[in-house]
């Protein structure tokens, strides 16, 4: 079985190290296969660069002054063969004949017996190797006096050594300048991600205690993105512990006033005194708070409850809402004087019905205490809207509306839209309340 490359191994250092490291790989890399390549073109080039040479010298050729040919040019010897004698022009040497004969055998005589048979060809170019040194060659047919000459140039490998070296410090002072600058723009720039990354640290480690801290990046890039969520992260746990702070003591207060309620009636009724007439006037009292009290704890366990089912793996499954309506919120209509209004199509929602049936309990509940004479209620396309004819919500007020205890001009606990909300989110749908020319609308979308 293969092993997978972990390349998080990196992750344990530094940014700055990780570029380092990095850097360093690539620049291994680099010298073990660019440069080979580049040499390996250098080569290549250098070699053409020789042919070029000996082609150019041989175009300099004076007709008809073969004889007087000598060796202008040091680093490019000639040779001159008749091939009707079938001899060297020996007037025109200036190599010895024993190295002529050695580049004969050992380089070019291949090529220059080719070139004589195969009238064809006017020029051919090679190399070879004489006791360890490489010679570059061009043979090119010449014609004077009706007489078939031709025309070897050569040279040695000293000189293309010496212009490849030349080129290659060229090549690595060129590639290193530029490694260098590379290194040094790309240090710079981590270095600009280090310095916002380390206020962001220093911002992050005073939230868990509380303390103010500021954060500005005045960065556009991904960087001032999530400075931008961790600060707006932050206000949205500050404002959340604000909001459990005050539920806690809303909490407190509401459930402390029913208690202390049914407390002092029920120690009244034991001693035989009864704050509303008579005992049974006093019971009503202390069941309606002890009712009360039971139903605001129901609707704090509902909201628990809620949160711990949004974090959990649930399985969706949909439902026709229509059939729900009907069953369950139209028989509320003989429990008040409003009509209720239906106009519903066979859309779907995704959510567990009892849930859904509360949300619209409780949005129903709510409209009945504010409204005129109707509450209309339509599903269509997926949405939900639920209307009622009563007063406009303020405008100060309507953007907080769900939030846990907040309540209305006739608002009961200020639990029941805070549920809507928490059931909405869990099913990934929107809640929100519009003011309408008539009356308010509580408008639910995917």
């Amino acid at each position: 079985m293969k092993k997978k490359i972990n390349f998080n191994i990196l992750s344990r250092f530094s940014l700055l190290s990780q570029l380092l490291i990095v850097f360093g790989l690539v620049l291994i890399s680099f010298l073990t296969i660019v440069m080979p390549l580049i040499q390996y073109n250098a080569n290549h080039i250098i070699e053409n660069q020789m042919y070029d040479m000996l082609e150019n010298t041989q175009n300099e050729h004076i007709p008809g002054e073969i004889r007087k040919e000598k060796r202008k040019n040091r680093l490019i010897s000639h040779l001159y063969y008749d091939a009707e004698k079938n001899e060297w022009v020996s007037d025109s040497f200036d190599i010895d004949y024993s190295f002529a004969n050695s580049l004969y055998y050992h380089v070019i005589g291949n090529d220059l017996e080719g070139i004589v048979k195969d009238k064809a060809h006017k020029t051919r170019t090679g190399s070879g190797v004489i006791d360890g040194t490489t010679y570059y060659y061009r043979i090119a047919h010449l014609t004077e006096s009706n007489t078939d000459y031709y025309q070897i140039s050569f040279l040695s490998n000293d000189y293309s050594d010496k212009l490849l070296g030349i080129l290659m410090k060229r090549v690595i002072y060129i590639l290193y300048a530029f490694l260098l600058i590379m290194a040094v723009v790309l240090i710079l720039w981590v270095l600009t991600f280090i310095k916002p990354l380390n206020k962001i640290k220093e911002y992050v480690n005073k939230i868990p205690s509380g303390e103010e801290g500021e954060l500005h990046l005045n960065r556009k890039d991904e960087i001032g993105i999530v400075g931008d969520a961790i600060v707006h992260m932050n206000a949205d746990i500050k404002r959340q512990e604000k909001a459990k702070e005050e539920m806690i003591h809303n909490i407190s207060h509401d459930l402390k006033t029913p208690i202390a309620l049914i407390k002092s009636y029920g120690q009244s009724v034991k001693d035989d005194i009864y704050p509303y007439g008579d005992k049974e006037s006093s019971m009503d009292i202390i069941l309606e708070n002890a009712n009360r009290l039971e139903h605001k704890v129901k609707m704090l366990l509902y909201l628990n409850r809620l949160d711990y089912l949004s974090s959990e793996d649930k399985k969706l499954d949909s439902f026709v809402m229509k059939d729900l309506i009907v069953k369950d919120i139209v028989p509320m209509q003989s429990l008040n004087d409003l009509d209720i209004v239906l106009d519903l199509d066979e859309s779907t929602f995704v959510g567990n019905p009892d849930h859904w049936r509360v949300v619209i309990e409780n949005i129903v509940d709510n409209a009945s205490r504010y409204a005129k004479s109707v509450i209309k209620i339509t599903v269509k396309d997926g949405n939900m809207t639920i209307f009622n004819d009563g007063e406009h919500i303020d405008s100060h007020q309507i953007q907080d509306l769900f939030d846990p205890y907040v309540t209305g001009v006739k608002g009961q606990f200020g639990l029941g839209l805070s549920i809507v909300k928490k059931t909405c989110q869990m099913y990934n749908y929107n809640v929100k309340a519009f003011n309408e020319e008539n009356g308010v609308s509580f408008i639910f979308t995917k």
